[in-house]
């Protein structure tokens, strides 16, 4: 969804628009921890496209799953803003910072993992962590003061 959705190519001048309101100016300000979640009313708008999908896909089981899309997304939200407030509280958690990280201050089409890189892995836009250079002043303008 990061991908796909957040860093949509808009063309009309209304679709830019929507994707800065969503995500764009989370990019320009990263350090503004007001920027983390999408706005309240695109995100009841989404959560109301993604119910209706899963209703019309699977009828009355959408009951038991579309909590867990929720809760998914409360995990997402949640690892965002630790990845921008603090430092991995553990070494294992250290690639998945700098992958983020990356994506903020080298290049936007990569790195769109937030709380795993499974799928930059997958589809090829994970960073080469070794062959990165961690700059330590970069990702210290991307944290919460």
């Amino acid at each position: 969804m990061h991908r796909f959705v957040f860093h949509y190519v808009a063309h009309s001048p209304g679709a830019q628009r929507l994707i800065y309101i969503i995500h764009a100016n989370h990019h320009e300000y990263p350090r503004d921890k007001e920027r983390l979640f999408m706005p309240p009313a695109p995100s009841l708008i989404m959560a109301c496209i993604v119910f209706a999908l899963q209703y019309l896909t699977m009828g009355n089981n959408v009951f038991m799953f579309f909590p867990g899309f929720l809760l998914g997304y409360l995990i997402y939200g949640t690892m965002h803003y630790a990845i921008h407030a603090w430092n991995p509280p553990f070494k294992w958690m250290k690639p998945l910072w700098r992958n983020h990280h990356l994506h903020h201050y080298k290049e936007q089409e990569k790195g769109f993992g937030v709380s795993t890189t499974i799928w930059d892995r997958v589809f090829g836009t994970m960073f080469d962590l070794k062959k990165e250079k961690e700059d330590k002043d970069k990702v210290k303008d991307l944290m919460f003061k």
